[in-house]
């Protein structure tokens, strides 16, 4: 499979089309309800006043145009609720849809050298900052410069010389929010930069949070973030003061308009080419453009935040995905290790030199005390953990497979997803049925728990699993590898938290079922396994 395609923000809007148009139809017709009502309200109430002066036993028609008002007011109310719920719509779809493709490049992505804490950051924040562009930029700009095309037009039918009056100053308070546009976007990307790092500050101590609080550490280990912190919200205060320049501007700019208009609108008074009432409507028709010109002074500042977030996910792209052209390996099996090293960066030790040969049927235990690198010894097999050394398949390297349906990892953190047990257990093997799933359970030892659960097969888990015990989640992690049906497997103290008898039963069921593949088992205990190979390995100081 190769790399996702890299975000373009123009293409955004292709997400959800439909949704989309129909948005900023929906948002373009309330404001233009906003505009027609100021407007409109301002004429009538004026035109009945003066009908009311100098017309008296004259009739004056108020049906046609109070309903035509209560007609903008019921648009300007549905069409916004509409506006939002369309938006909503489109927005959410768009974030869902970058979200599975990113995602699913991750998922069959090795690159172990990327930060889990900074992709969370880019999987999470960034992609919920995308949807800015079309609702912050892209549907205010196209709103403003429709409405202010028509409020001109609205001007020049009623008089021209209003319109030549006030065009510079409306034109003006358009080109004000463009001059913000260079510090806006390093602004934004400052402040993407800081988010992220601010998010990886935040979960690197609260990950150690036992030991620190142990060692009296906690306080110095939390200092990055709030350095970050700081530095984050001083940014966003350098955002909003420069929103509040560009809105003050625009805001003179748009006062001088009306001044103006007032004044030219006098003249043509005076001269009679132009009555109290459309003159009053013109004066409040600039001055329903306050709302829909004002969202334009935040405009670039969100362009910024859209390009921070477009290119940090488009980073992710260069993550090394597997090719799905590579060939499957078959069997029968054999995983031959010679002279591997690996440790994590940072790391003070890891498995050195480590050799050993396997082939289908048989089952490598591997003890050794803590700090081993017994982890990283697995961690290094399934891809995701840099190593020296030569690791083969069937007499070829292990990069020369297609590994994601032969090989399978159990890590000692196992993923249990807020499901019921039967879809925690689905998620590796869709179109397994329910004997299936009471067979694997069976298997892992945990048959008789889940017969006890009222609910059974469809109990709920809870998120991450709060619902089960530690080991019993393992289980249930171990059961979906199973149901994978993969001939290589990769197990990290999959026996934890079992007394001796359930160990040996779920044991021989592992050893049963992988009668054609080839099983790697760490455990801190000592397995007695028919026939199975041990592998001790050893700290630098034994």
């Amino acid at each position: 499979m190769n790399a996702p395609k890299p975000i373009r923000l123009r293409s955004l809007l292709a997400s959800r089309r439909g949704a989309w148009s129909l948005s900023l139809l929906l948002g373009f017709v309330t404001l233009l309800a906003v505009v027609s009502l100021l407007a409109l309200s301002g004429w009538f109430i004026s035109a009945a006043a003066l009908a009311g002066l100098v017309s008296v036993g004259i009739g004056f028609d108020y049906f046609r145009p109070a309903a035509i008002i209560r007609l903008c007011a019921i648009a300007r109310t549905a069409g916004r609720y509409a506006e939002r719920l369309s938006s909503h719509y489109a927005a959410l779809g768009l974030l869902k849809d970058l979200r599975v493709t990113r995602f699913n490049a991750m998922a069959q992505s090795k690159n172990p050298t990327r930060h889990s804490a900074d992709s969370l950051q880019r999987l999470v924040s960034d992609i919920d900052l995308l949807d800015q562009f079309p609702l912050k930029v892209v549907a205010p700009w196209l709103w403003a410069l429709l409405l202010t095309a028509l409020v001109m037009m609205f001007w020049a039918l009623l008089a021209q010389p209003l319109l030549l009056a006030a065009l510079p100053l409306l034109l003006a308070a358009l080109v004000v929010p463009p001059t913000t546009l260079r510090q806006a976007l390093a602004l934004a990307k400052q402040q993407a930069d800081t988010a992220a790092l601010r998010r990886q500050a935040a979960l690197e101590p609260l990950s150690m949070l036992t030991n620190l609080r142990l060692w009296q550490r906690w306080q110095s280990a939390v200092q990055p973030f709030h350095r970050a912190d700081q530095h984050l919200l001083a940014l966003q205060q350098r955002q909003q003061q420069l929103i509040s320049r560009a809105v003050l501007a625009q805001h003179w700019l748009l006062a001088l308009a009306l001044l103006v208009l007032l004044w030219q609108g006098s003249g043509l008074l005076a001269s009679g080419q132009l009555g109290v009432a459309l003159l009053l409507a013109a004066l409040l028709a600039l001055w329903a453009l306050y709302e829909v010109l004002t969202p334009l002074c935040h405009s670039f500042v969100a362009l910024g935040l859209s390009m921070a977030a477009r290119d940090r996910l488009n980073q992710l792209g260069d993550i090394t995905v597997t090719d799905n052209d590579k060939p499957q390996p078959g069997g029968p099996y054999r995983l031959t290790v010679e002279q591997l090293s690996a440790q994590h960066p940072g790391a003070i030790s890891g498995p050195e030199n480590i050799s050993f040969a396997l082939h289908s049927g048989q089952i490598l235990v591997i003890n050794g005390a803590s700090g081993a690198g017994k982890s990283s010894l697995l961690q290094a097999l399934a891809g995701d953990l840099p190593y020296q050394g030569r690791v083969t398949l069937n007499n070829k390297p292990l990069q020369h497979w297609q590994l994601n349906h032969c090989l399978g990892y159990l890590p000692q953190q196992a993923d249990i997803f807020d499901l019921t047990l039967a879809q925690n257990l689905r998620l590796g093997a869709p179109e397994a049925s329910e004997q299936e799933l009471w067979q694997v359970l069976e298997d892992v030892a945990l048959k008789t728990w889940a017969e006890n659960q009222p609910q059974q097969l469809d109990t709920v888990l809870g998120e991450y699993g709060a619902a089960v015990s530690g080991g019993q989640g393992r289980r249930i992690a171990l059961a979906r590898l199973l149901l994978t049906k993969r001939p290589l497997l990769l197990l990290d103290e999959p026996f934890a938290g079992l007394d001796p008898v359930s160990c040996a039963s779920v044991a021989a069921a592992i050893q049963q079922r992988q009668q054609q593949g080839i099983v790697l088992i760490v455990s801190h205990q000592p397995l007695a396994l028919p026939q199975a190979l041990q592998l001790q390995l050893k700290t630098r100081t034994d």
